[in-house]
């Protein structure tokens, strides 16, 4: 193989990796810019629809990675036994959503009846040009009466 042809090959590669970048950094700056509210959307929809008893549309709400981890049944199971707690809560608050490339993380705020809060980070991936409950982490709850910082009107 002659040495120009190799210089061709090789800089059609870097070309190639140049453009696949460019085009990884539009995806990244469209997933990025969308707006919180969708993420708030899709964990109120699921709340609603477990507070309804229809956890076939909450389970609607959840990545294909965790279908693939439960099934409807178990699905349903998990929410009654694991989350009780967050399942009636009297309010939930949103904290500010956290971009990384096709995948957020918002924070939210469970105010139970007893007045203590318990936080969680929902963890949701974009798939099928919408966003999706990928995972939720139940943090320690805080006890009554802490206030949570920020401003409020």
């Amino acid at each position: 193989m002659s040495r120009g042809l190799k210089l061709c090959l090789l800089a059609a590669l870097f070309t190639l990796c140049g453009g696949a970048a460019l085009f990884q950094s539009v995806l990244d700056r469209r997933w990025q810019s969308a707006s919180p509210g969708e993420l708030y959307s899709v964990v109120s929809s699921q709340l609603s629809a477990f507070r309804a008893d229809n956890y076939p549309a909450a389970y609607r709400q959840v990545s294909m990675s965790f279908q693939e981890r439960f099934n409807l049944q178990s699905f349903a199971d998990l929410a009654r036994t694991d989350y009780p707690a967050l399942l009636h809560a009297s309010r939930v608050e949103f904290g500010q959503a956290r971009f990384q490339g096709r995948r957020a993380f918002l924070p939210a705020y469970f105010f139970l009846p007893d007045g203590e809060i318990t936080p969680c980070i929902y963890s949701l991936i974009r798939e099928e040009n919408a966003w999706k409950i990928d995972n939720v982490q139940v943090l320690p709850r805080w006890p009554a009466n802490r206030r949570l910082g920020g401003i409020r009107t």
